[in-house]
């Protein structure tokens, strides 16, 4: 194991104890134990879709997979915020990264380092919280499906540029091989692959911009 993986881990633990700390901190017992079964159901949702095949990560091309556990991530920071919105996030790195692990093939193979699977996704699902709650502030817009749904296609979008743009800072001279080539078959290779990336994350977001509006809205009334 690496330097950098250690420090990683290392980083990451003390995180998630502070931040269990202060998320056990800020809720009265009674609220605790309502919220521990809200995250069992999610962690039950994220866990099924990534080690279930082809629910979660949808194989397009060996090596390169459609992911959906964004969704539940987004209905997750709609209904409760940044904080939880960072728990499934974190949830949602961990599966990608065991998915890498067992699968560490094609493009597949960066995400067996955790800073590339765990740390985007974590960013993702607090910028999600955030956002969300922004939106909150403004009751009218916040019960709007076509405003959430805009801003799950949005947020879906930035969760593939925070992937790519931690791939751009950790491994800058492999992501330029892969992407930038000499050759006029390199390039068609290249001008390929990005446009199935391209169509995957419009697919993934055209789908969460249907369902977090609907199903959020409906988990709200419910709970």
């Amino acid at each position: 194991m690496s330097t950098q993986t250690i420090v990683f881990w290392i980083l990451l633990v003390l995180w998630v104890l502070s931040f269990l700390y202060g998320y056990k901190k800020s809720f009265p017992s009674s609220i605790k134990t309502k919220d521990i079964a809200v995250n069992a159901i999610f962690f039950a949702i994220i866990l099924v879709m990534g080690f279930v095949p082809q629910v979660g990560y949808i194989t397009i091309i060996p090596g390169l997979s459609l992911t959906l556990l964004h969704i539940p991530v987004l209905i997750g920071s709609y209904l409760y915020g940044w904080k939880k919105g960072a728990l499934l996030g974190l949830l949602f790195g961990v599966t990608s990264w065991i998915e890498a692990l067992l699968n560490p093939t094609g493009f597949n193979a960066f995400f067996i380092y955790p800073w590339v699977s765990i740390l985007p996704r974590v960013l993702f699902g607090i910028l999600s919280g955030l956002f969300f709650q922004l939106l909150r502030k403004t009751p009218k817009i916040y019960a709007n499906g076509l405003a959430v749904g805009g801003i799950s296609f949005l947020l879906t979008c930035l969760h593939t540029v925070l992937v790519f743009l931690d791939l751009f800072v950790f491994y800058p001279s492999e992501l330029s091989a892969l992407f930038i080539g000499g050759s006029s078959l390199v390039n068609g290779v290249t001008f390929t692959f990005l446009a199935v990336i391209a169509l995957g994350m419009l697919g993934e977001a055209t789908l969460s911009a249907l369902v977090v509006p609907s199903v959020g809205r409906g988990l709200q009334r419910l709970i």
